[in-house]
């Protein structure tokens, strides 16, 4: 079973931001926001949405227990799938 934490941190990873970048992102501190990584604590409703905003998926997707769903949302995003295949900004 996925976790909120790896979830968080999977997709940090995949969209190349810094802790530093989501929690400013946010309106918050990196600490506060790498304990949610960690799984030390976890977001509000509102710190979700946001995070949910910022990913370009649903608070629901964020919650469940797959990333297939995500995965399938981000790779449908022709500005994501240029990205992630090192194309972004290429004209």
């Amino acid at each position: 079973m996925l976790v909120l934490s790896e979830k968080l941190r999977r997709l940090r990873q995949l969209f190349g931001y810094s802790q530093e970048y989501i929690a400013f992102s946010i309106g918050m501190t990196q600490p506060a926001y790498c304990k949610w990584e960690s799984g030390q604590t976890q977001p509000s409703i509102n710190k979700l949405q946001e995070l949910a905003s910022l990913y370009q998926v649903s608070i629901s997707d964020l919650l469940n227990d797959s990333d297939i769903d995500i995965i399938k949302k981000l790779l449908a995003d022709e500005h994501f799938a240029e990205k992630l295949l090192g194309r972004g900004g290429v004209s």
